[in-house]
């Protein structure tokens, strides 16, 4: 059997890895781009790569990484929307925002919306409830500003900015499913949990139908058209587990061949732009 195709939108490396052995492991398990997403100063310090170690990264292996930069929304180091461009300048091919001070839908950040729409860099946002930090008062950070509903606002304003919800938004599941099927350029990522089988059963848990519901039905059996515009990513699990988890996910849905491809590569390569 021939090996499923992937294009993971939301991994990410830390500190000392053997990164071409991970690139052999990739592209054994079938992936045709690994999008490694740079995080900054505030998790930095757990380990993960900044934007300069993600697009070293990326050069030394540019066929399959490609890199997603980080922009501060809040904190001491919070920066100007100009980053956007600098990051199109550098070879950044999207962005990661996580953690704001303010609420995404914020007008503070529009700037920065509006330059990552006019570049077509897409936004991976982080949705959600974040992982707990000692600093998070000194960056502001409140899960609150980051709920999935906040992006409405962001998609009515700028309708052609590619958008990626950055794990399901727990504990606001139905928000991102909601958003994620009102609007073609919203797409959602169900990582997270570190792919545990808790995690995989909160979101069939999110996406389950009405008891009696027609599951050969799309109109009844809800997570067939939820799942249209899903996309694969790992965060920090490896793909293999998260392959695992995902075929588990669709065929407890029993989803269509065409909506697999659409989770494991199409729609990651319709929101980059990429040909395969």
């Amino acid at each position: 059997m021939a090996r499923q195709k992937i294009i993971n939108v939301h991994g990410h490396l830390r500190q000392g890895c053997d990164l071409a052995a991970l690139v052999r492991e990739w592209e054994k398990q079938g992936v045709v781009k690994f999008c490694v997403l740079a995080l900054g100063k505030q998790w930095q310090q757990k380990g993960y790569l900044g934007n300069d170690e993600v697009l070293k990264a990326s050069r030394q292996f540019p066929d399959i990484i490609a890199a997603l930069g980080h922009v501060e929304l809040g904190g001491p180091f919070r920066d100007r929307a100009e980053k956007v461009e600098q990051l199109k300048e550098q070879g950044f091919c999207g962005l990661k925002f996580i953690s704001p001070e303010a609420p995404y839908s914020d007008e503070r950040y529009f700037p920065f919306y509006e330059k990552a729409e006019k570049l077509k860099l897409p936004i991976l946002f982080h949705v959600g409830i974040v992982a707990p930090h000692p600093e998070d008062r000194i960056y502001g950070v409140n899960s609150d500003f980051m709920r999935p509903y906040l992006l409405d606002r962001v998609v009515r304003c700028f309708p052609n900015l590619k958008v990626i919800l950055g794990h399901p938004g727990e504990p606001h599941f139905q928000e991102g499913l909601t958003l994620s099927c009102t609007y073609p350029n919203v797409y959602l990522c169900p990582c997270g949990g570190g792919g545990s089988d808790f995690h995989l059963s909160k979101i069939k848990q999110a996406l389950s139908s009405f008891p009696g519901a027609d599951w050969s039905s799309e109109e009844e059996n809800l997570a067939r058209r939820y799942l249209r515009q899903f996309v694969f990513g790992t965060d920090n699990p490896p793909v293999s587990l998260w392959y695992v988890q995902s075929v588990r996910l669709l065929d407890y849905f029993q989803a269509g061949q065409e909506t697999r491809e659409l989770f494991f590569w199409k729609n990651a390569a319709t929101i980059f732009g990429w040909q395969f």
